[in-house]
């Protein structure tokens, strides 16, 4: 019985050894999983509710439909790294299909040839076989005792052919055996390792709308969070030892989809869709928050002061702010420009005044804005101003941005009060704290100290711009760059 590979947009999906290959890249991939693709790419552009892909991928086993759910996610997590991921198509309400180009190619399991291949050259055989017999006929009797003999030459150029086919195909069968071992040999010598998950690394991704300036506010904020409250890492550049995914998109419905995935035990741990509005997002987003963090198994009590800006106005404002550093790397002075807009309706918000110090003073970093140097200055005499004039919490994001302002004015002791206040309100340092504290230990001459925690910086967040920060941050650092940059 023949087998049957798929040809799916170029790529080979070799079933009979779960991988799919194309010009020298080879993805392994769960049998299971290669049973689910292959079911979707023989009934490509078919729709399947999870229901009938349990019935046909499953063979009927009682299993959950949030297996088939985990399953599709593993699934498009492996063409994602291919650049694939538009191959599975959600259907609202109905299911999935496979909506790309498909070639279904059926092999001979005795030989490996395609099987039309196969049939062709057997059929040559036959026609040669039936055209070497020749008939005999009433003849003169010389003629006739030739044709007695003709028989036997007859079988016998036909059995030549037949072995001539026979070790003909021994010796393609006998070279495809060498490719493969070769081929096998040749991965196993290019292929690393398995990593070893770290189950308290954290992939966060945007892996929809990930230019959203919602999207990525929200994620920032579950970032800082974890950073708050507990012991886990979490990192916007994707870390292939990480243990767990978290997901963010927004999907048909157009609420924002969160999901945290188990990468080592293939389990959904956390799924959520948030409806966010002006009047609810502080409530909802931080009641995610106290959830996300209780999934994480942590020893965590729900608390109300993840996000410092508890006005749901103010709050929906700041998660619509464009990002500081675009995509393509350049910095957003706009963002300058809509904080400040958002400060008036809130003037003594001292979370606000921090952001828009911290932002300020990255941007003139990057840019290397001397000539700017006495907004900033004003900018931290505002946000001064705001914290002794007023009874609120202070964050320990607002202690970052009074530690800075110390150090761009020399006051060593001051910025190091703060930045232990803010230490305090953390489980772990952030990545610009670890600057400042690199800032810190070269002013009083540690630089060992201060490289160590660059490259912690640079771990936690591997970007050409925390590089620059730590270059250029309040004044030029002589540090080896190949100390804190890790290797990629």
């Amino acid at each position: 019985m023949a087998w049957v590979n798929y040809k799916i947009n170029n790529w080979l999906l070799i079933t009979t050894e779960n991988c799919l290959y194309k010009s020298g890249q080879n993805y392994i991939i769960e049998p299971r999983i290669t049973k689910l693709l292959a079911f979707l790419a023989k009934h490509q552009g078919i729709v399947f509710t999870r229901d009938e892909l349990i019935e046909n991928v499953w063979d009927g086993a009682v299993v959950s439909e949030q297996v088939v759910t985990q399953s599709i996610f593993e699934l498009r997590k492996t063409l994602k790294k291919m650049d694939e991921d538009h191959w599975i198509v959600t259907i609202p309400k109905r299911g999935y299909k496979l909506d790309i180009d498909v070639q279904q190619i059926y092999v001979d399991p005795n030989t490996g040839f395609k099987l039309e291949e196969f049939h062709s050259s057997h059929e040559h055989t036959n026609d040669t076989a039936s055209h070497a017999s020749f008939p005999a006929g009433p003849m003169t009797r010389a003629f006739n005792e030739t044709s007695k003999e003709a028989p036997s030459t007859t079988i016998t150029s036909s059995n030549n052919v037949k072995w001539n086919h026979w070790f003909f195909d021994i010796c393609i069968l006998t070279m495809l055996l060498i490719t493969l071992v070769f081929i096998s040999w040749s991965n196993e010598k290019i292929t690393p390792p398995t990593t070893i998950l770290n189950p308290r690394l954290i992939n966060i991704e945007l892996t929809q709308q990930s230019s959203t300036n919602q999207l990525y506010s929200i994620a920032k904020i579950i970032n800082n969070a974890l950073f708050k409250s507990t012991n886990y890492i979490s990192s916007f550049s994707e870390q292939p030892n990480a243990g767990k995914t978290l997901s963010l998109y927004v999907n048909q419905q157009h609420q924002l989809h969160i999901e945290l995935f188990n990468n080592i035990s293939k389990t959904v741990m956390l799924q959520q869709n948030l409806h966010l509005d002006s009047n609810n997002s502080y409530l909802i987003i931080d009641g995610f928050l106290n959830k996300l963090i209780q999934a994480l198994n942590y020893n965590h009590q729900q608390i109300q002061n993840h996000i410092t800006l508890t006005n749901p106005t103010i709050l929906y404002g700041y998660l619509e702010l464009p990002s500081v550093i675009n995509n393509d790397g350049q910095t957003n002075i706009n963002y300058i420009k809509k904080i400040s807009k958002l400060i008036k309706l809130s003037p003594k918000n001292s979370y606000l005044l921090a952001q828009r110090y911290l932002a300020y003073a990255t941007i003139l970093t990057i840019n290397n804005k001397v000539t700017s140097m006495p907004i900033l200055m004003n900018y931290g005499k505002v946000l001064v101003k705001s914290i002794t004039s007023n009874q609120q919490f202070v964050s320990s994001e607002i202690y970052d941005a009074l530690a800075l302002n110390d150090l761009y004015q020399g006051n060593l002791t001051a910025a190091e009060h703060y930045l232990s206040q803010a230490a305090l309100q953390s489980q772990q340092n952030t990545a610009l704290r670890y600057i400042l504290l690199g800032k810190l230990s070269e002013l009083t001459h540690k630089r060992q100290q201060a490289n160590e925690y660059y490259s912690m910086a640079m771990y936690l967040s591997p970007s050409q711009e925390t590089l620059q920060l730590c270059q250029k941050l309040v004044f030029i650092s002589e540090i080896n760059t190949a100390e804190i940059t890790p290797p990629h």
